[in-house]
């Protein structure tokens, strides 16, 4: 192999690992800081291990720093602990003595630029050390060395200094766009409040308070326009703050009391599950959640709600009057409702509560089919 093909295997080698990393985090929209900072330890131990061991000509003393500087400035304290134990069991003496001389420099220069600079200028001595006998030859192919290696270096060093910028880019729009959320939900739960608050302005405008006929047939729809308020007021506040009290429970008996508590409606029950089903859940947020569904079910005309809890599934089926695809698709929405009264609270608050649990919640319906509820604990 001659010295321009060891070269551009050299590079590939050292490169391709770090390549791999920013694919990595060009596909990963939500840019979590954790496993991003694991998976750029990862591809620089790589690219360290790979150039040492399998990169050819002088060339690979070079490129090795590439790697290493990034995990210094990078601060990947992990990355730099496993390559140094690497180093040791390569048994270099002179690339250990240059690790802890980039240690030193790291912790001495203040400057990013001054300390790559200073770098870059100890390989050609790490080269020169190795190194038994010189001739022209030798040092032309170390100057054009030098020069690939300080080119590849800042590309590396530019690349990731702009990978860094777009991430800071995209988080500030996931920032504008958590804000514009809040706002869109500010406006939606105001125009909802706005709604019953008129109702009971427009009542008590027509009240006469010595007419009888006045206070029935008012004072009802008054009062429930304010508890329609109320409710819609708790459900928001509760979205995005679900605190769980966790405790050991029998699931079996939760669903026995909900549907205890739901006999007032005339509908048939079908359970398929244990006496006995212990978890450890919140009681009194699950049956939250149980309410809620079986509400719905109720309110879109079933006659029949089957519970069946399976393994580590549990699915609540009805033959109500089922949802359309749009409906379905928009379900999980905030403040999206079908319902004359009704909120869109109660679907998106049971999501968090399942969801608070480490669990999985889906829905499937038909039209004049019915309502399945999938909850995959």
């Amino acid at each position: 192999m001659d010295f321009f093909e060891a070269t551009i295997v050299s590079s590939v080698v050292t490169l391709f690992p770090i390549l791999l990393y920013f694919i990595y985090l060009i596909y990963n929209y939500d840019f979590n800081k954790k496993a991003s900072d694991v998976i750029l330890d990862i591809c620089l131990i790589t690219s360290f291990y790979l150039t040492y061991k399998i990169g050819h000509s002088d060339i690979s003393y070079f490129l090795i720093f590439i790697p290493l500087l990034i995990a210094y400035l990078k601060k990947r304290i992990p990355a730099l602990i496993f390559i140094f134990l690497l180093t040791i069991t390569c048994n270099n003496i002179y690339l250990v003595i240059a690790e802890l001389i980039l240690f030193i420099l790291s912790k001495i220069l203040r400057r990013e630029k001054l300390f790559v600079l200073i770098s870059l200028l100890m390989v050609p001595i790490l080269v020169l050390i190795n190194i038994d006998s010189f001739s022209g030859s030798f040092i032309l192919k170390l100057i054009i060395e030098l020069l690939i290696g300080i080119i590849l270096t800042i590309f590396v060093l530019k690349a990731f200094n702009q990978f860094n910028k777009l991430i800071n880019i995209f988080t500030n729009l996931n920032e504008i766009k958590k804000e514009t959320k809040i706002q869109e939900s500010l406006f939606k739960i105001t125009h909802e409040i706005k709604n019953p608050i008129a109702v009971c302005k427009g009542y008590l405008d027509m009240y006469k308070i010595d007419n009888i006929e006045h206070s029935r047939k008012y004072i009802p729809i008054i009062k429930e326009e304010i508890e329609r308020t109320l409710t819609l007021l708790k459900d928001f506040l509760s979205l995005r703050k679900i605190s769980l009290d966790k405790e050991e429970m029998d699931l079996c008996l939760l669903f026995d009391e909900t549907i205890s508590e739901m006999s007032l409606y005339d509908i048939k029950y079908i359970k398929k599950y244990k006496d006995e089903i212990y978890i450890e859940a919140d009681y009194n947020r699950l049956k939250q959640v149980l309410i809620n569904i079986f509400k719905n079910s109720i309110e879109s005309g079933a006659s029949i709600i089957r519970v069946e809890i399976i393994d580590d599934m549990i699915k609540i089926s009805d033959n109500g009057s089922g949802m359309d695809f749009e409906t379905l698709s928009r379900i999980k929405e905030p403040f999206y409702t079908t319902k004359k009264s009704g909120t869109g609270l109660g679907v998106p608050l049971s999501i968090e509560i399942i969801e608070a649990h480490g669990w999985n919640i889906n829905y499937e319906s038909k039209m004049n089919v019915g309502t399945n509820v999938i909850i995959k604990m």
